[in-house]
């Protein structure tokens, strides 16, 4: 487990918060609102996950912690439309964040996003997504809607 003096280090490297995501997770877990503040802003700034993080990122979304789920999402999401990776799989684990209820909004939110940004969406995940849109609140609505849009 990495140390607070560590986090500053990688404030400064981002590459080295993207290549340490196993270690920084933890930390949105934390009491200390400090760590949770720099942990975020280390994410808001380290760009892109490899696809090789991919299984450790999905493995996130299942976790049920609203702050881990956001920050899978935000990652995941930023792969884009353009890399090959298994969309089926990754759409099925974001959908299952879709459909928890007990995940707040925002980090189910930015789920929606994530889709929307790893497009082509296959069928499965475009039935999923079609019976969620009609209940779901506005700003979830429209994201969803994004992720439909062809």
């Amino acid at each position: 487990m990495i140390d607070s003096k560590q986090l500053i280090e990688y404030a400064k490297h981002p590459e080295l918060a993207l290549r340490n995501l196993e270690q920084l997770m933890p930390f949105l877990d934390s009491d200390d609102e400090t760590e949770q503040g720099c942990v975020s802003d280390l994410l808001e700034n380290c760009g892109a996950p490899a696809l090789s993080q991919i299984p450790f990122l999905c493995a996130q979304l299942k976790s049920g912690l609203a702050p881990r789920v956001y920050w899978a999402s935000t990652l995941l999401g930023r792969l884009g439309s353009n890399e090959p990776l298994d969309r089926s799989r990754l759409h099925t684990d974001l959908c299952g964040v879709l459909t928890d209820e007990s995940i707040e909004l925002s980090a189910r939110e930015r789920a929606a996003w994530a889709i929307g940004e790893t497009k082509p969406v296959d069928r499965v995940c475009r039935v999923n997504l079609e019976e969620i849109v009609e209940k779901a609140p506005a700003r979830l609505k429209r994201l969803l809607e994004t992720a439909l849009a062809d």
